[in-house]
């Protein structure tokens, strides 16, 4: 009976060691404070949003929003434009109106790439339709067809899933520097979502000045795309004691400058307190200003999921144009319960008092003497 009980008890021990979980940490990912990896990317226009904290999920638990992005901000700015992140990864396709207020209230103003394309006045959903990066999947026809139907491509990458190194599409990046794609990120392309407006007109020029970001957004320069019928478009030049360079199809990340095209039409990037003349040649000509791409190209995105080692996430890519939208993450840490080595001193002092009870039981059942 004896034998039993310490049996039972040691038994349960063991069992109770294997139940009790560990707990959850998380160390930083190094390289975002490294100037050769952090440093580089942040100087090249590349973006750091946030995906999320080990072992937390954001459909179960808000808190995550506030941690990543004190975890984001303590190793390197958002951008070259803000220190402030504003772009944030999130596996669901719908946003309830409490995830929404406190991504809001954190200061995000992108969300993606699961969630339907719908833009308002404060949070903008991208949603990926390009595929992604990765060999044999990725798909210059899918970035085509994107752009030609949205407007856009977003496309994604991760170069780690699980135990499995992922490895670029060599081809579709030597396709993509090729292409008159305006390389950008979510929240650099949402922060220069603003055009200029008109402050004067005569016959043969307009005048316009350059808008502020949206409130919350980086301080970027602003998209304008004027055209004119019944003329041609002759110069541009601002008129601020500042001067303002032409633009080529070889611009392929955000600048300000101009460009005219084919005569008809002006692709203008201007900061807030630019003021710029446009001339033409015509009689009655008529002019629209609207809202622009740059170098009137159409935005292609990278957005790199569940970044928790950015050297490894973006060293494929230390040539090429395409700019990304890092959504970075702790890398998991998993601690030992402090519980598990109280359990192993409890296990040694067990084995011995069991052995000893079996013993001593043993004895008393099957008593013998020395003559025997």
């Amino acid at each position: 009976m004896h034998t039993v009980r310490a049996a039972i008890v040691m038994l349960s021990i063991l069992l109770l060691s294997l139940t009790m979980p560990n707990a959850v940490a998380w160390r930083a990912d190094g390289w975002l404070i490294q100037d050769v990896v952090g440093g580089e990317r942040l100087a090249l226009g590349d973006e750091f949003g946030c995906h999320g904290m080990p072992g937390k999920n954001i459909e179960d638990d808000l808190s995550v929003v506030q941690e990543c992005k004190e975890y984001l901000t303590s190793q390197i700015n958002a951008s070259k434009w803000g220190n402030q992140p504003l772009s944030f990864g999130i596996p669901m396709e719908t946003l309830d109106a409490l995830t929404y207020t406190i991504l809001e209230d954190e200061g995000f103003r992108i969300v993606g790439d699961h969630v339907g394309t719908n833009i308002n006045a404060s949070l903008w959903a991208i949603n990926r339709n390009a595929g992604s990066l990765e060999q044999n999947v990725a798909s210059s026809t899918m970035i085509q067809e994107s752009i030609e139907q949205d407007g856009y491509a977003s496309v994604y990458w991760e170069a780690r899933i699980a135990d499995l190194n992922v490895r670029r599409d060599r081809d579709v990046l030597s396709w993509l520097d090729d292409q008159d794609y305006w390389f950008t990120t979510w929240g650099e392309w949402y922060s220069s979502n603003h055009f200029a407006s008109e402050v004067e007109r005569t016959e043969e020029s307009v005048t316009v000045k350059g808008s502020a970001s949206a409130s919350g957004a980086w301080d970027v320069p602003g998209n304008t795309f004027i055209t004119i019928s019944g003329g041609q478009f002759t110069s541009v030049e601002r008129i601020d004691d500042s001067a303002i360079d032409e633009l080529t199809l070889d611009n392929n990340h955000l600048k300000i400058g101009y460009r005219i095209v084919n005569g008809t039409g002006v692709t203008l990037t201007i900061p807030s307190d630019a003021i710029v003349r446009i001339t033409w040649e015509g009689v009655d000509a008529e002019i629209q200003i609207n809202q622009g791409t740059f170098n009137n190209m159409p935005p292609f995105v990278a957005v790199g999921h569940h970044t928790n080692d950015l050297f490894e996430w973006s060293s494929p890519f230390q040539d090429s144009k395409v700019r990304f939208t890092w959504l970075i993450e702790p890398q998991p840490d998993v601690q030992p319960s402090w519980i598990l080595p109280i359990l192993a001193i409890l296990v040694v002092l067990a084995v011995p008092i069991a052995v000893r009870s079996t013993l001593s039981h043993d004895q008393a059942m099957y008593p013998y003497s020395e003559e025997e």
